[in-house]
């Protein structure tokens, strides 16, 4: 039986706390992130919606330099408390997930023998979060 390797994404950027390039249309509500680990990239963006009771997530899923992994049609979950959402990824590596409720959630990617988990994502203020650059980008 083929053990599931579980990778952890280390925050790299957030657009609520890291200074966003002058060329990107940049919008206080809008959350932009990115996240790395073991030669997987998420960029990824979450939109308030409704009053901010809402939230629109996107994102797209990049293969490191030398990973060589597709990014089609992989299996994203979305975790927000009891609730548990699916979608796939596009020939692109691109996701959505329409009307999440505000609050905390987790997404997970699951790839051929690995999932890439990102835990506490929210539209709230950023607290103590640290960003910890991955040792481990492009690696295997």
């Amino acid at each position: 039986m083929n053990e599931i390797i579980v990778i952890e994404g280390a925050l790299a950027f957030d657009s609520w706390i890291d200074e966003v390039p002058h060329l990107r249309a940049h919008q206080d509500e809008d959350r932009h992130l990115i996240y790395e680990g073991a030669g997987i990239i998420l960029d990824l963006l979450i939109k308030t919606a409704r009053n901010g009771h809402v939230l629109h997530v996107g994102g797209q899923v990049l293969p490191g330099e030398r990973s060589g992994r597709a990014v089609s049609d992989l299996r994203v979950s979305l975790e927000h408390g009891r609730e548990l959402s699916h979608t796939q990824t596009n020939a692109f590596g691109e996701f959505t997930f329409h009307g999440v409720p505000n609050g905390d959630f987790d997404l997970s990617i699951k790839l051929k023998d690995r999932h890439f988990t990102v835990r506490g994502l929210s539209s709230n203020e950023p607290g103590s979060w640290r960003i910890e650059p991955s040792m481990a980008l492009g690696a295997d």
